[in-house]
């Protein structure tokens, strides 16, 4: 167990510093704590299957747990500086890039972005094919930008031919804001040829990576991304409440033009901050930083791209155990997502009630947006999830939809009865 974990405060005397070191180095021991405070809480835990917050790891619990620290030390200020290293290392960024970090939700990314990027003599275009592209939508018309947009309909793919014509078309057209994982549909947009075409036509890209990052191929460079954003609570695999953006040099000369329009998500003040005091302008969620650091220490120490293989797996087990439930997915075009399935309700239970009874056994499933609503359901394969949880979700499931079947008056074979599971573990 590094020595991240709980952080102890190197003011303390030697001798316990040594003890506590060697504590960190027993994960078995830290995990106990970790139950043992969780015990007292009055709700149980549950097995988040839901596309964020997901479960964290014992290590990035115990990170939480962390001495009362300032956030104008010198101490917070080395976090700071190698949390915002080692994040641009998971970005696949270099020495053209910085890494800015927010307190807030992704949303505080998008907006940050979005409303830090765009002169007001110039055009902003916007893609959608879901719920996060029509978020870009409103943020823009509340900060009043104009815009462009490609609505190519939920669950849609993207036409690369139609970007490349709206930009030949349009001068005025300065970025194009999209999402690389539209989460609401499950898809994987193309950014790298969309970055290809900004590239040529010399306009910014800017990508939402906040359900990508650390779960899909993506490499800021080689995607031509100018800026991209996530946050912490996904496939970062931390707690919420921190959002990061990664801006390389192209897109900081054009952000060092714009008006401030906002005081609290402006791109120019963090980068000001993060360069001369390697700070955070405001208050940060100085415990939530410890644990996102404690987190990209996993990510990175695992390796990205077992990151990437290990969702892939899970996903491939879920679908395979849907398809032998007689479930259907969502029909959609494209690359789909690693992360998430999404799943159409069966005739026979309506979706809050399939919700209800998986939630009775210790599990948390997740009802679909905008169109969806109702007729489709998501479950995410992200976070601290083990073998034995999965299996256990897939054998509940089974359970509840034959319990649905028979009380629907239909055939069903029996299945025998799961039991209530519990996230602390």
């Amino acid at each position: 167990m590094p020595n991240a974990a709980l952080g102890p405060s190197p003011r303390g005397q030697c001798g316990r510093k040594e003890r506590l070191m060697e504590n960190l180095k027993n994960s078995a021991r830290v995990l106990g704590y970790i139950k043992g405070i969780l015990n007292y809480k009055e709700t149980p835990g549950y097995v988040l299957l839901n596309p964020g917050p997901v479960l964290t790891t014992p290590r990035v619990k115990a990170a939480l747990v962390h001495h009362d620290t300032c956030h104008r030390d010198t101490d917070f200020a080395v976090l700071v500086r190698n949390l915002r290293s080692k994040l641009k290392k998971v970005f696949r960024g270099d020495e053209r890039h910085e890494v800015v970090l927010i307190t807030g939700s992704g949303t505080s990314g998008i907006e940050a972005t979005i409303s830090s990027t765009i002169p007001e003599d110039k055009k902003i275009l916007v893609l959608i094919n879901g719920a996060f592209g029509e978020r870009y939508r409103e943020v823009a018309t509340v900060h009043r930008l104009n815009m462009e947009v490609l609505d190519f309909g939920w669950c849609n793919p993207m036409d690369v031919s139609a970007v490349e014509a709206k930009l030949a078309a349009d001068p005025e057209i300065c970025a194009v804001m999209l999402a690389h994982h539209e989460t609401s549909v499950g898809l994987i947009n193309p950014i790298g040829e969309i970055g290809a075409i900004c590239r040529r036509y010399d306009r910014l890209l800017l990508v939402d990576a906040v359900s990508s990052l650390g779960a899909e191929d993506l490499d800021v460079v080689r995607d031509n991304i100018d800026i991209c954003l996530s946050s912490a609570n996904k496939a970062m695999q931390a707690i919420a409440g921190v959002a990061f953006v990664c801006v390389n040099d192209r897109a900081w000369k054009v952000i060092e033009t714009v008006r401030p329009r906002v005081y609290y998500l402006d791109l120019k003040r963090y980068r000001k901050y993060a360069i001369e005091e390697e700070l955070t302008p405001f208050t940060p969620a100085v415990n939530g930083f410890f644990a996102l650091d404690a987190a990209v220490d996993e990510l990175l120490e695992d390796g990205v791209e077992s990151r990437w293989e290990l969702y892939r797996e899970r996903n491939r087990f879920l679908r395979e155990n849907f398809l032998s439930m007689g479930l259907t997915f969502l029909d959609v075009a494209g690359q789909r997502s690693s992360t998430l399935t999404i799943v159409k309700v069966p005739e026979y239970i309506t979706y809050s009630e399939l919700y209800d009874r998986m939630k009775g056994y210790g599990f948390i499933i997740y009802g679909c947006k905008g169109i969806l609503t109702d007729t489709y359901f998501q479950i995410a394969n992200m976070g601290d999830l083990s073998d034995e949880m999965l299996q256990s979700f897939v054998n509940t499931l089974q359970f509840v939809l034959y319990r649905a079947r028979r009380e629907a008056g239909l055939a069903a074979d029996m299945v025998e009865e799961p039991k209530v599971v519990d996230a602390i573990r």
